[in-house]
Order: C-alpha cells, then structure tokens, then sequence
C-alpha cells in the first residue's frame, strides 16, 4: 500500500512540475503588431506576430504590461520603439495579470 501511495504521489508531483513550467516562457523574438491601451484594463496590452499562451492564463490574443511593474516606462519605451521600427523583440511572460499573460521581462537584439 505504501508503494503503491509513493508511486501516486511521484506521478502527481510531476504533474505539478509540469503545470508550473508552463505558466511562464519566453514568446521569441517576434514583430510586435499591436500595442493597445484599453480603458478598463491596469496596464499595456500588447500583441506578438504569433503568440501562445505561455503564462497558462486561457488567452493567447494579448500579453500585459501591468502600470504597477517597476520598469514600465523602460519596458513600454523598448514595447514602443520596437513597434515603431518594426525590429523583433523577445518578451518573458511569467504568470497572469488581469487573465492575460504578464510580462516580466523583455529582450532586444540585433
């Protein structure tokens, strides 16, 4: 009984590690196609060329920038200018905000 307990508990362990590896990603370096302001929303909603839902929050249409991140202006001036040129630009989502992916970080390369 005891092994049989060890080996459901092994099995639902993975299971768990498994569903919070899935809650944050990196989206790639991608073309950003919308960067959108939405009354109602507490931050910046953006959108990638191709997207997925990587902070596991049951949206795959829009990512969250949330007003309360401490870089914000940093991370929507990097959100605006790689809009703007039309540069690819790598955003780490990690999480929900407002059901939506949040971003956490974001990568510039060239």
């Amino acid at each position: 009984m005891i092994r049989i307990f060890t080996i459901f508990s092994l099995i639902l362990s993975l299971f768990f590690i498994e569903t919070a590896l899935a809650a944050e990603g990196a989206s790639g370096p991608k073309k950003i196609s919308k960067v959108l302001w939405y009354e109602g929303h507490n931050g910046l909603l953006v959108a990638q060329s191709s997207m997925s839902d990587l902070g596991g929050c049951g949206k795959s249409s829009l990512y969250m920038l949330e007003e309360k991140h401490a870089y914000f202006k940093e991370i929507y001036s990097l959100i605006l200018a790689a809009h703007i040129s039309g540069l690819p630009i790598d955003l780490y989502i990690s999480g929900c905000a407002e059901s939506y992916p949040r971003i956490q970080h974001v990568t510039s390369t060239q």
